[in-house]
């Protein structure tokens, strides 16, 4: 079974596509095959368009029934041969024979045909696994995929051709994936990349036009991810920015509004000395809520902005955190800092130090079961190394980071993050029973 969640997205992407939309859907399961197709071809139904499935012999009575499961019934519909279905078994020996440019013709005519009927264009949903392969050879697939896409967006017509890749050998799939634009993998819908337009690949050299598109995307991917840094580091930049204005607005208006009213409750009985017992009790009572809540706002507060970072710098600012961490969590924290107080930092660089400390920490706090924590930070030029241990319970490596991108946890994600935009690297080593431990290595300032 599809989780719903899945569903409801395939059905959003599809929903989109267009005529002249050419996509190639590799599946490994048949609920996926089945779920993709009955949709692909009840959404050409639900915008009057006219379908043809082409299909291996299961095929045909796995599309209706998926049909029927999406609520439409696909008698009428063939009788107005609004959906047609043809069994690779009826493909007529020989038809492949007329080459690429007698595939796109028929693919014209028979569009044309069904606009000329009245619907809004034609889909076309092929199975190209096992059964088709042994009618129509390989080779000539690929050229007619190849030969299409130039030609769709004049065509009323798209495009959806189905590989199982348990049954599909892998040179032939890795061949069909370069001419087709989008790509369906499962139920989720991409941007092809190795997709290569047919200018490319009819040269004189087609594997060195292949090559060239490779090195394109390595070097855009890598222009891409530069600039998600440079993003990330303004956001964290701003985020910052609107961190020290809620929290002056905290401690400066409403810790000050707070205690102003704390000091009023407990000087009312001086000033009204006829206040019953009962009511000063009440009086009292209030006026530890308060004192709470301001505790309470000053502690956000300083979550908010560190205290003291600006004032006293960096390494007096963590060496204070830790100590309170230490108070509040019962977790013995060492910190030691060498050669950074006469480091010149600046400041977006100290506060995204601390945060790293802030999120290490908390990490061990909420998760590694430790009884102690090392902190240390060293200027070792060319570096600024951050070390963070513990003696906790430890993790396998590759298994947290497979469970951070299906789980959506932050807490390496984020130590990682910070340490890119600061433009170094974060290496993290564990491994169960033996605790964790994490480096940032950074630029050091001059």
């Amino acid at each position: 079974m599809v989780h719903p969640d899945r569903q409801r997205e395939l059905e959003r992407e599809l929903w989109k596509l267009q005529p002249g939309d050419h996509l190639g859907a590799l599946y490994e399961s048949r609920s996926e095959h089945d779920l993709v197709r009955a949709t692909f071809v009840r959404q050409g139904v639900e915008r009057h368009e006219a379908v043809l499935a082409i299909t291996d012999e299961e095929g045909a009575e796995a599309l209706e029934q998926g049909l029927r499961e999406q609520g439409v019934d696909p008698a009428p519909l063939r009788k107005r041969r609004q959906i047609a279905v043809l069994r690779v078994s009826e493909i007529p020996p020989g038809s492949a024979g007329g080459g690429a440019e007698a595939a796109l013709g028929a693919l014209r005519r028979l569009a044309a045909r069904r606009v000329g009927e009245g619907y809004g264009a034609l889909r076309l949903s092929a199975e190209i696994g096992p059964a088709l392969l042994a009618t129509v050879t390989p080779a000539s697939l690929l050229r007619w995929g190849a030969a299409i896409p130039p030609h769709l967006g004049a065509l009323p017509a798209l495009l959806l051709c189905h590989y199982d890749r348990r049954r599909t050998p892998a040179a032939f799939l890795l061949d069909a994936l370069a001419v087709h634009p989008r790509l369906l993998i499962g139920t989720a819908l991409y941007d092809n990349f190795y997709f290569l337009p047919p200018e490319e690949t009819s040269g004189p050299d087609p594997a060195a036009a292949r090559l060239a598109r490779f090195i394109g995307h390595l070097v855009e991917r890598q222009r891409t991810e530069t600039q998600i840094r440079s993003l990330t580091r303004k956001l964290m930049k701003t985020q910052e920015e609107e961190r020290r204005v809620i929290s002056r607005e905290l401690h400066d208006r409403l810790g000050q509004d707070l205690s102003g009213i704390k000091i009023a409750l407990e000087t009312l009985p001086d000033r009204h000395p006829a206040v019953p017992p009962a009511l000063g009790e009440d009086v009292r009572r209030l006026g530890q809520l308060l004192e709470r809540a301001i505790f309470t706002v000053r502690d956000l507060a300083y979550e908010l902005r560190p205290p003291g970072l600006e004032e006293m710098g960096l390494v007096q600012a963590i060496a204070m955190f830790c100590r309170e961490f230490a108070e509040k969590t019962g977790l013995a924290v060492d910190f030691r800092a060498v050669g950074v107080e006469r480091l010149r930092l600046d400041f977006q660089v100290q506060i995204q130090l601390y945060r790293m400390v802030q999120e290490a920490l908390n990490n061990v706090h909420k998760h590694a079961r430790a009884s102690r924590a090392v902190v240390k930070l060293a200027a070792v030029r060319p570096h600024l190394l951050l070390r963070v241990e513990d003696d906790g319970r430890g993790f396998d490596v590759a298994e947290r980071a497979r469970a951070i991108d299906a789980e959506k946890r932050m807490g390496l994600r984020s130590l990682q993050e910070r340490a890119e935009v600061l433009g170094g690297v974060l290496l993290v080593t564990s491994a169960p029973g033996r605790g964790t431990k994490i480096l940032a290595k950074l630029p050091c300032p001059e």
